[in-house]
């Protein structure tokens, strides 16, 4: 008997089963590093708090401070409960105001994990996240700020592996993007695609879905493979597909988070 309750103990059912891929339905920043993938996951961290604080990549409202007038009280109350009422509010404030009892703070960025070696991809709550990675990419190229971090992709869009529900994310995503600027003109495009651990969706077939959309949303738009104003990128990690748009993209040298100079080194 002690034999079966010992084998019990170590039943599949029992043991803990890791997420290895990105889940759909979220946003973020995804990133490729060159291994040592926790340290560049503190990489990332470090420089998305440092520009969450600018108020025009942050979406987050500000806190409403809390009401301090108290509601009136009947005219029958004692006064006895008067002061045990202020009792208790001088205590409530004394115990906030400690520094051991902190207001807890809302995590705002969280990893996700890719199942891909070499990859990261942290969810980012309340931001824009075009913005925040173009400003990324331009702090890092100034100066030195990633030693592992490679190239940063905002993903506005991820969901699983499915060709119908991708054209439909392609076709909103197109419709949003290629709209005329203020002298009448579309802007030019190009395409990025790249599939790691996944065999499923080849880049004939997302460059076709893609050139279908602009037929229809803006035939007049054209592409540009050098200097394209919009880059629209597929990124397939195992079985999560994530969609978004990168501007300036290979002005940018294609969002690499490495100075100029350690980049032209390499």
């Amino acid at each position: 008997m002690a034999n079966n309750d010992r084998k019990r103990k170590y039943n599949n059912w029992n043991q803990k089963v890791k997420q290895k891929s990105v889940e759909p339905g979220v946003t973020g920043l995804f990133f490729s590093c060159e291994g040592h993938e926790k340290q560049a996951l503190q990489e990332a961290y470090s420089i998305i708090d440092e520009l969450l604080e600018d108020p025009t990549i942050s979406t987050a409202s500000e806190p409403v401070p809390e009401a301090t007038e108290a509601p009136e009280k009947p005219a029958n109350d004692s006064d006895e409960e008067d002061i045990a009422d202020s009792l208790k509010k001088a205590c409530d404030d004394q115990r906030q105001a400690k520094p051991g009892n902190p207001k807890k703070k809302e995590r705002r960025c969280i990893q996700r994990p890719t199942g891909v070696k070499n990859t990261i991809f942290v969810s980012v709550k309340n931001a824009k996240i075009e913005l925040l990675s173009e400003k990324m990419v331009e702090m890092a190229q100034k100066s030195p700020r990633c030693r592992y971090l490679q190239r940063v992709y905002p993903v506005e869009h991820t969901l699983i592996v499915d060709l119908s529900k991708m054209n439909e994310i392609l076709m909103k995503v197109i419709s949003d993007t290629l709209k005329a600027g203020d002298d009448g003109k579309l802007p030019t495009y190009s395409v990025e695609f790249k599939a790691r651990n996944n065999d499923s969706v080849v880049k004939s077939t997302v460059l076709q879905m893609v050139d279908d959309a602009v037929s229809v949303l803006a035939p007049t738009a054209k592409v540009n493979l050098n200097h394209a104003d919009v880059t629209f990128f597929v990124q397939v990690s195992r079985t999560t597909i994530m969609i978004g748009v990168c501007r300036r993209f290979y002005e940018r040298r294609k969002y690499s988070l490495r100075p100029v100079k350690e980049a032209a080194a390499e």
